[in-house]
């Protein structure tokens, strides 16, 4: 219970940090990289990056946890595996959507493949791929 409450509070704090930090470090003249966040208002905007930053933050803990359900040895969990790869595209569909949508730069997709191959690092058993004796 605890735990749950700390992560909440975290991700409820982290929200208006990213935001703030996004607002003021991607609105600097001459050219602002966040282009049409920049020209919404002072308060519209940080209002929108603070939704977006909680909704990223929310998809990464619900990944992390299903991650961690899926991954304790023993015999395999297909649904827990299941829920965590979509809650893992999600996340990393969720990151390069907000990263193209905020920059324009599509190099922002590969948080998608970036967040499959961070999840398969926790995932994996190697020892499963050895033949039986």
């Amino acid at each position: 219970m605890m735990r749950s409450l700390f992560y909440g509070l975290t991700v409820l704090h982290l929200g208006p940090g990213i935001a703030f930090g996004l607002l003021a470090f991607g609105c600097e003249r001459p050219a602002p990289a966040l282009g049409a966040v920049c020209s919404m208002g002072a308060l519209g905007s940080f209002a929108l990056l603070t939704v977006g930053s909680w909704l990223i933050l929310s998809a990464g803990l619900a990944s992390v946890q299903l991650v961690r359900r899926a991954s304790p040895p023993g015999p395999a969990r297909t649904r827990w595996r299941v829920g965590a790869l979509l809650a893992v595209l999600a996340t990393g569909a969720l990151l390069g959507g907000a990263g193209v949508w905020l920059t324009g730069n599509p190099y922002w997709w590969l948080a998608v493949p970036a967040a499959l191959a961070t999840a398969w690092l926790f995932l994996s058993n190697p020892l499963e791929c050895q033949p039986q004796r």
